[in-house]
Parts: structure tokens; sequence; C-alpha cells
């Protein structure tokens, strides 16, 4: 509760009508302003002098509110003081006393949110492509857990459609058994983009490519043996890289799940007079771009599988929200799907695209087709072996250092992900990435080894006692209470780039104070403790919403 406590005092202060117009100012000392523009224009007074005439009644009453130190005029705006003395121990006790739970609440008590991520797709490796919706997508996962909400994550794996007949025409034309055997999902690779290397000479391969996925879809026991093949290929490889990358899903349903849902759905579409037949396909008409639900040979398309799983999710979860953590080149598509589902009867709550931009390393971006692709299984453990010389330069008698390594990667792979406003487009460049110093995943774990270091040195136990505190710990105990409001906010926009950016502050800011303030062996030595406590819980707490691990030593 820490600063929403003072958010409180002042809306009772200024009262219901203007509350909603408070804002946290950018720079200057203020902790809260209240900006006088709509009121002087009610009153018709000028601002500057609507706001001092509020500062005079506000003091008259600021006594009865225990953590308003003072409320300013300045220009047009009211500015709003905590009072520190009052405010310090009732943060630094809140934290000390929920420990790895400060933060976390009941705001979501009741409410289902399912949250789906990486849609990796059968038979193509997992390239630096899924990246994003993979670490994106977990700590969404992981912040609506820590706020009380019932959260689902699902791993909505792309295992039917068209590329699979493709696929198998090309398997049954030119798969070469012992290369399969020795590395499946890359030879499935090279097979897949081969067909549209063939395809571009002999267009006709795309109707046999369509023909086998049809032959599929009516139960063919060739076509079906092969596909559980390649799934079961798939997945073996697919969960080596999600257990590298800490992701947890409570299902995996893939698309084939689906398909004995969608036959309903066409129909559904059809009797509600949503969809028509039209050159033998069913399509749902919409400004622009129809949705086609059923392709003319009657074989389903992903969006008749997509609604399947909307309608699937909503009588099985009754969800508040399900989050798609999908790219931003699916926008459109999904804004049809949303409107179709609505349509249909099944969103009856709130579908959120989740989008994202594009990743890619300096040499540029990828593509499965041509076969320009960077598998994530590599980047890992390329990233892995970059960390491992770096802790072994700055510390080379560290024991246990490939574990320390792997969490360092880890961190520098998510934090350069998770830094960044997920709507766009980011480099991952191992240089930038695996600094110990700046706003990278590594600085903020090497803070909070500082910061526990500090701790297992001293003899004393840490306190939240009110003492006359500093300036720059004072500020650390501002950016310390606004923790709670922070993940609500990160919650509210599912951007986990917010929490990053304030751990980057508050390390910035105890650094600042490590290097410039006596800690151990100070008068104030427990009060102190208790600040660098408070520092390493919430900076630990922080990245582990992010999904990334604090090593005891660096």
């Amino acid at each position: 509760m820490s600063f929403q406590k003072f958010r409180d005092e002042v809306h009772a202060l200024v009262g219901q009508e203007y509350s909603k117009l408070l804002e946290i100012p950018k720079g200057g000392e203020a902790d809260l302003a209240l900006p006088c523009f709509v009121i002087a224009k009610q009153q018709g007074k000028n601002p500057a002098e609507m706001a001092k005439l509020i500062e005079v009644e506000l003091n008259g009453r600021i006594k009865k509110f225990g953590l308003v130190k003072s409320a300013v005029a300045e220009g047009p705006y009211v500015n709003f003081f905590i009072s520190v003395e009052k405010f310090a121990p009732i943060v630094l006790k809140e934290i000390l006393s929920k420990k790895g739970k400060y933060g976390s609440s009941i705001t979501g008590s009741g409410k289902t949110v399912i949250v789906e991520y990486p849609s990796v797709n059968i038979a193509k490796p997992m390239s630096i492509g899924h990246l994003r919706s993979a670490i994106i997508g977990q700590s969404l996962y992981n912040i609506h857990k820590f706020l009380g909400y019932n959260a689902i994550s699902d791993d909505h794996v792309g295992d039917w459609g068209t590329q699979f007949g493709k696929l198998l025409y090309a398997y049954k034309t030119w798969a070469n058994p012992g290369a399969v055997a020795k590395s499946p999902i890359k030879e499935l690779l090279a097979l897949y983009v081969r067909f549209h290397d063939e395809a571009e000479k002999n267009p006709e391969l795309e109707e046999e490519g369509r023909k086998w996925f049809s032959k599929l879809e009516k139960g063919d026991k060739e076509s079906l043996k092969l596909w559980k093949m390649f799934c079961s290929w798939s997945m073996k490889e697919f969960r080596k890289v999600y257990k590298a990358l800490g992701l947890h899903h409570d299902f995996s349903l893939g698309e084939s799940f689906y398909i004995k849902m969608t036959k309903s759905v066409i129909d559904d579409a059809l009797k509600r007079g949503i969809a028509k037949t039209e050159q033998n396909a069913v399509i749902i008409p919409m400004n622009g771009t129809p949705l086609i639900i059923q392709k003319s040979d009657e074989s389903t398309i992903y969006a008749t599988r997509d609604l399947a799983t909307v309608k699937y999710r909503t009588e099985k979860f009754y969800p508040y929200k399900i989050l798609y953590v999908v790219g931003s080149d699916q926008n459109l598509y999904f804004r049809q799907i949303f409107f179709a589902a609505r349509q249909l009867g099944y969103m009856k709550e709130e579908g959120v695209h989740v989008s994202f931009g594009l990743v890619s390393l300096p040499e540029g971006k990828m593509s499965t087709r041509a076969g320009r692709v960077v598998f994530l299984e590599d980047l890992i453990n390329e990233t892995v072996k970059e960390a491992e010389k770096v802790i072994k330069e700055k510390n080379p008698k560290l024991k246990n250092r490939k574990n320390v390594a792997n969490a360092v990667a880890m961190a520098a792979i998510k934090y350069n992900d998770l830094s960044r406003d997920r709507i766009k487009d980011i480099i991952f460049d191992w240089k930038t990435a695996l600094s110990f110093e700046g706003d990278t995943g590594p600085y903020l774990q090497y803070t909070a080894v500082r910061a526990n270091s500090v701790i297992s040195k001293s003899k004393k136990k840490p306190s939240a006692k009110p003492c006359i505190r500093e300036d720059r710990e004072n500020e650390i105990i501002k950016i310390l209470s606004k923790f709670p409001s922070v993940l609500q906010d990160s919650a509210k926009d599912c951007k986990p780039h917010y929490i990053a950016g304030y751990l980057n502050a508050l390390a910035a800011k105890f650094n600042e104070y490590y290097h410039t303030t006596k800690i151990i062996g100070s008068k104030e030595e427990s009060q102190r403790l208790a600040l660098v406590l408070s520092v390493s819980t919430v900076i630990t707490t922080g990245l582990k919403l992010l999904g990334i691990e604090v090593p005891k030593k660096m």
C-alpha cells in the first residue's frame, strides 16, 4: 500500500471532485501535483491564482492527514509533499514484514486471466523470432499471478494447417531417413524450405500441399502417422528451450485439439446469419477483408480453430481476460477474430492482443521460408558462453561459474527484451546485453548481490525504526513505496518494461547511495541495513516477475 496510502490521503484532502486530476510530476521534488487549469476555468480565475487559493484552503486542513507534510502552490499547480519522517518507517516495515510478497495483492481475486505464449509451430525450430512471445508471455503470467489473478498459461501450438500438407509432400518426396533420424527438426525445416523453392519453379506443388492437408484432415492413416512423428520430435526440442528460458505452461493444447469443435463454429456462424457461402467457401463479411472460416475444399483455416479455441476457453474457464502474446504483424487478424467471436457470442471476456515488434540480431531480419533463421537454442548457448567469459574476467575465483553464467545469460537475454516497450522492434547485441553497467539485467543482478553482501557482512539486524535520514535515503524510500503501483500499471497495460525501468531507477539510486554513504559501522547501521534489505527484496522480487534469477554471488 505504501505510496497508495499517501495518494489516498491527498485524494481525501482535495476531495472526490478533483482527485482524478492528481498526477505524479515529472522532475522536481513534489510527490503529487494538482494541475489547476480545469478548476480555474470552472471558477473563471487564472490557474496560478487558483493554485494559491487552493494552497491556503488545504493547508488549513492538512494536520488531519498524517502523511501529507504540505501543499505548496507553484505556478498553475499545487504540489504535495510526503512527511518522510512518518512515511519511511511505514514503507520499510511493510517491505520487511511482507518480504518477497511486497507488492502482491488480491486485485485479481476471483478473476481468471489466460495468457497464450509462445505460439510455436510444429516442425519448425524455435528461432529468435519466438523469443519475445516467450519472454513477454511468461512475465505477464508471473505478474498476474502475483497480483492474485487465477493466471493460466497456454502453449497454443501450431500443429495443424496447410503447411503440414506441404511438409507431408516434401517428406514423402525428398526426405533422407538417416538425416531425419539424426537431426529431425532441422531436416524438417530444410524440407519445408525446399518445398517453397521448388514451388516457385513449379506452382502446381501448392495444390499438392493442399491435397495432402485435406487427406490429413480426413483422417488418412499414413498422413496422421507422419504428422504425429513431426509433433513428437518438435515438442521434445521445444521443451529443451522452454526449460532453458524457465517457461511454465499449465496447458499445451495444439490447434489440432480444437478440430472436432470447428464444425459447430461453422454451423453457428451460418445459422446466426453471421457467415455466408461464397464460391464454395464460408466467410464472415467484415469491413475490408472478410474472414474465411472454411475453404472451398471444406478444410478449416487457423481462424476457424482460433474461434473454436475462444469458445472452449470461455466455456471451460470463464476468463476475465485472454492475452494473446503475438507479433504486431497480426494486428488485423486479431481484430477480425475478436469481432467474429463477439458476434458468435463466444467472447464474453476481454480479448487482448499483446502485440510486439520484431527482434533481430545486428546482422538483420530472419525468414523461415528463405532458410535465414537464428535458432533460439543456439542463441542461448552462445550467450551462456559469452557470459562465462565475462564472469571469468571479473571474478576468476568464483565457484559454480557455469550456473552463474547461465543465470547472467538469461538475465541478459530477457532484460534486453523486457526493458523496452514491447511495441518497438529490438536488436539483440551480446556486448550490450551482457554489460554489468547501465540498463541491463546483469547490472540489476549485481546490484542485488551487492546489497545482500552488505547485509551478510553486518552483525546487526535491520530496523525500520524512525531516524533522521539523508536525502538520498528518502529518495530511495519514495521509489520503494511505488513498487506496488508499478506492478498494477504493468498488468493493466500488459507492459513489463514499466517494472524493468523502475528497477533500473531504483538500482541507480541505491548504487549512488552505496558509494557515498557509510553503512556498516555507522550510528544508523540498523536503520540503513533495513533500507539495503528493502532494496534487495524489491529488486529480487521485480526480477523474479521478469523471469530473472539473482545468484548468491557474481
